[in-house]
């Protein structure tokens, strides 16, 4: 009987322990909960980063020339420096450029565009007005990176260097061409002007290739061909090469551009349209391109 005691006796504690660790339970469930809670709300309130990114760049071209510019049975050869184009031309011949770009994780689309007007004295003043040729280039197509971070892991690399990025790209130019001469007859009162305006469209295939140096200083390489005959443009073709450093203004990051780009095409407009004309622009451009 006092053997039977002793074991009720002993029994009592570990009831008590068992009340305690039921009272605790709830304790323990609640505060797993409400750190849980707490630290869902705290991912969830860090925003991820968009799928998308954009740019906007503007260059200034200064380019020499060398080619032939035809309107109908007249035609001028050019092989001329900038220096050489700004003295005998009679409109100043900077070229203007801009660039839009929008990226999607890896995928992105392009627009490009070129102007360059020029108006070349004639030989002889009594007997013309000289040739103008007007040039416009659009570029435009898909791109996709290869290699490199995507847009969206683009923010997390502010201030670091990056790492190389590779873009292929598919699309289409348009050169605008815009040719007229108009010859005079002193004298007599007669002038008859030639002029032929036109827009050629073809495919285009490239790539591009940026490597930083610093975290802030980076090298762009770009290369380019089309034509292969389509709507009378036998070729054209374009490479690009520039040194760029990354600066902001206030939140919006900038980078500055400075580098070479040359652009050639020729065109063989046929019967149908009588211009004909091979033309290698080439020169220094300086440049801004906003990102955001």
């Amino acid at each position: 009987m006092a053997k039977a005691s002793s074991n009720r006796g002993n029994t009592r504690p570990m009831s008590g322990a068992g009340s305690m660790g039921t009272r605790l339970s709830p304790l323990i469930l609640l505060s797993l909960l409400v750190f849980g809670a707490q630290s869902q709300a705290e991912e969830s309130s860090e925003e991820p980063n968009s799928p998308w990114a954009f740019n906007l760049s503007l260059y200034t071209w200064i380019s020499g020339l060398s080619g032939s510019f035809s309107a109908g049975p007249l035609s001028r050869s050019v092989d001329a420096s900038f220096i050489d184009l700004a003295e005998n031309s009679r409109r100043f011949p900077i070229g203007f450029m801009g660039r839009f770009e929008a990226h999607y994780e890896r995928f992105g689309l392009y627009l490009d565009g070129n102007y360059i007007s020029l108006a070349f004295d004639p030989k002889f003043q009594r007997f013309g007005s000289g040739v103008d040729s007007e040039l416009g280039v659009m570029d435009y197509g898909l791109m996709y990176r290869l290699v490199g971070p995507t847009a969206d892991e683009a923010p997390t690399l502010h201030g670091e260097r990056r790492p190389n990025r590779l873009d292929v790209y598919a699309g289409a130019r348009t050169l605008w061409l815009d040719n007229s001469f108009t010859l005079t007859a002193p004298g007599v009162g007669l002038s008859r002007t030639f002029a032929m305006d036109h827009a050629f469209t073809s495919p285009q295939i490239g790539g591009r290739f940026i490597v930083d140096i610093t975290q802030d200083l980076f090298l762009l390489t770009d290369a380019n061909l089309g034509g292969f005959g389509a709507d009378g443009v036998s070729f054209t073709g374009g490479v690009l090469g520039m040194l760029g450093y990354r600066l902001n203004a206030g939140d919006l990051p900038l980078s500055i551009q400075a580098g070479y780009k040359a652009l050639r095409y020729e065109v063989n407009g046929g019967e149908r349209v009588p211009v004909r004309t091979r033309a290698t622009l080439n020169g220094p451009f300086l440049g801004l391109t906003a990102y955001w």
